[in-house]
């Protein structure tokens, strides 16, 4: 798949030092890689969609799944590769925001990614859980986290751009959207560190990443709503606060 998404270059900046050097709390708990992976036996065919979720993949391996890891990030892949097995599983470069192909769809009887949806616009996540259903099986699931509400960041920033009387500029408050690219020095004040990750790396990611939304529960029940009025459906089938990440929920829908 050739990529075209301008967010995959931020992605490049980045690579494994999202596992090595970023904050633990960015990652999946023991407790929550479990949930993801409850009632799977050995054999199951999964997707993994997110190749920074090393320790995911990485206990879907060991639990005896068949595993494929997509990631529209080259670097991503490149050293999601370099750190593991290179059998262990299969690796695919994929902008999960882009239509899947006929020929490519319902080949896994679940799909798991990890607060994925937080790095898309509303529109991106309804393309995102689109494709989603179409690479699960017909009674699969599609399992995902998401933060919901604000980044502790993002409240930094909208206090900033308030100060500064420059919010407009980067933050929609209708569809409460964030714009880094737009944030100037309002991003620079007000970054957080991110484990060990370099300033400016960490500072060159956010910017590369653009526009993202923000989600409350409706939302992402909504957005897998839509994503069915074109084909297959996503009906929901539990919702599950996680247990280590604040204000983060996991959602099991079920591929109809």
């Amino acid at each position: 798949m050739r990529i075209v998404n301008p967010k995959a270059a931020a992605w490049d900046l980045l690579g494994a030092q999202f596992w090595e050097k970023g904050r633990p709390s960015a990652r999946p708990s023991a407790a929550e890689l479990d949930l993801f992976l409850t009632g799977l036996p050995p054999g199951e065919a999964v997707a993994v969609v997110g190749a920074s979720t090393k320790d995911l993949v990485h206990l879907a391996v060991a639990r005896g799944l068949r595993v494929t890891v997509m990631d529209f990030s080259q670097r991503m892949c490149s050293d999601l590769r370099a750190a593991l097995p290179d059998d262990a599983f299969a690796l695919e470069l994929r902008d999960i925001t882009a239509a899947v192909p006929i020929h490519q769809r319902e080949q896994f009887s679940v799909v798991l990614s990890d607060r994925l949806i937080n790095r898309f616009t509303h529109a991106e996540a309804q393309r995102a859980l689109r494709a989603m259903r179409d690479l699960t099986k017909t009674g699969g699931e599609v399992r995902t986290s998401v933060k919901l509400g604000n980044y502790a960041m993002d409240e930094r920033m909208i206090d900033e751009g308030r100060r500064r009387c420059v919010l407009a500029d980067f933050f929609d408050a209708h569809t409460r959207t964030i714009d880094f690219s737009r944030a100037g020095e309002v991003l620079e004040n007000a970054l957080l560190p991110h484990g060990e990750i370099p300033h400016k790396t960490l500072l060159a990611w956010y910017r590369g990443r653009g526009l993202e939304s923000r989600y409350g529960e409706a939302d992402v029940v909504r957005a897998a709503l839509e994503a069915g009025e074109s084909g297959g459906r996503l009906e929901l089938a539990r919702v599950a606060p996680f247990p280590d990440a604040p204000s983060t929920v996991g959602f099991v829908f079920t591929a109809a």
